[in-house]
């Protein structure tokens, strides 16, 4: 089936140790969301040109479709291995005989096939109608906007600025508060989309010369993750996020074309704040004059615990008292390292500072080292 409806378009610890932890502490959808100058990027060819190994991304009917290229059949069309939630399917990228429309075809479980139909573009985003078709030979059911990527095209350095932005597309956006899907609709100037109905959530979106920013809505809060120029250069996008109801950053933010899974590996500096709030998996980066550790931590009692990798590693440990805290690392040489800090080292937007601390061992007296930070990531 490929030519049917359209032609050709498809870790217990010792006593000690705590002791010696201890010395060491001694609303409603807004009509507007955002104003926006987007614009169309240059320098991507057409048709696109397709090659076996590929990857391709295409957000569609809310969803994301991972397609991997294959063979030239004997039409001269590229096949596909589409994955969708509902499984990997057959399809195909054709492109129509005026040239104008090229199309993802992909097979729908028990009968029928999508049909993307994106129109000619320069990209590296290219939109286009979606439509259903529930048998092979029709007739076909619109399903709104479709959107068309080759993964990673944006880390060549081939994409100008600003970013383009395009209904049909599916966002992931990873704040620290966490992370937020969720599919464009709109039109320039007017692009949202819905996050969660209840309780009722959306994210807006704008593409401008100076910034590609996103806004996550909710009737309690309003939070912004603004990424320039800079912060462009690859698939996973990175910036800073904002609170806009106490007007602060919050620490680091990044977003994906495509779902949460997109911004797994990711990780978002939290802003510095007093008390400070661990949560269970967040990367923590010691570094003082001695030497860098970096370590993901879970609670363990009153404690965070997890292994500290560095040019000695050992276990970390973060002990938070009221007036203080502190992050130390037991190394397996026997020799202890730690950064403490209070409410006075929190003020900086992007790290934590205090005092670095040392022990040749676990018995002997706790020495002050110089100055130390602490970076904490989720």
């Amino acid at each position: 089936m490929k030519t049917t409806g359209i032609h050709h378009t498809h870790g217990h610890f010792s006593r000690r140790r705590a002791t010696v932890l201890g010395s060491l502490l001694a609303g409603a959808l807004l009509g507007t969301v955002l104003d926006t100058g987007a614009s169309a990027q240059s320098g991507a060819s057409w048709p696109p040109a397709t090659a076996e190994g590929q990857t391709w991304i295409f957000s569609a009917a809310g969803e994301t479709w991972t397609a991997t290229a294959g063979q030239l059949d004997s039409d001269g069309d590229r096949e596909l291995q589409v994955k969708t939630p509902r499984g990997t399917q057959k399809g195909w990228l054709v492109l129509s005989n005026d040239r104008t429309l090229w199309s993802l075809l992909t097979l729908q479980p028990g009968g029928g096939y999508w049909a993307c139909r994106l129109e000619k573009g320069p990209g590296p985003v290219y939109s286009g109608k979606l439509s259903l078709f529930a048998r092979n030979d029709g007739p076909s059911e619109a399903r709104g906007t479709c959107t068309g990527q080759l993964q990673g095209q944006a880390s060549r350095g081939a994409v100008s600025w600003p970013y383009t932005l395009a209904a049909g597309q599916t966002w992931s956006v990873k704040l620290p508060a966490g992370t937020v899907t969720a599919t464009l609709e709109g039109q320039p100037g007017n692009f949202s989309g819905v996050i969660s109905r209840t309780p009722p959530t959306i994210m807006g979106a704008s593409a401008t010369g100076e910034a590609l920013t996103f806004m996550v809505m909710s009737q309690k809060s309003e939070q912004l993750c603004v990424i320039e120029r800079s912060g462009a250069a690859g698939a996973v996008l990175t910036g800073t996020a904002y609170d806009m109801n106490v007007q602060t950053s919050l620490g680091q933010c990044s977003a994906a074309l495509g779902p949460a899974s997109a911004l797994a590996s990711s990780k978002v500096a939290v802003r510095p704040a007093w008390p400070i709030a661990p949560r269970d998996g967040d990367t923590w980066t010691v570094t003082t004059p001695l030497g860098s550790w970096k370590g993901t931590l879970k609670r363990e009692g009153d404690l965070w615990r997890g292994r500290g990798l560095g040019a000695i590693p050992g276990d970390m440990l973060l002990k938070i008292n009221p007036a203080s805290a502190v992050a130390a690392i037991f190394a397996d040489d026997g020799r202890v390292f730690g950064c403490r800090i209070d409410q006075l080292g929190t003020v900086a937007p992007d790290k934590m500072s205090g005092d670095a601390l040392y022990g040749k061992n676990q018995d002997a007296d706790i020495e002050e080292a110089g100055t130390c930070s602490v970076i904490q990531e989720r």
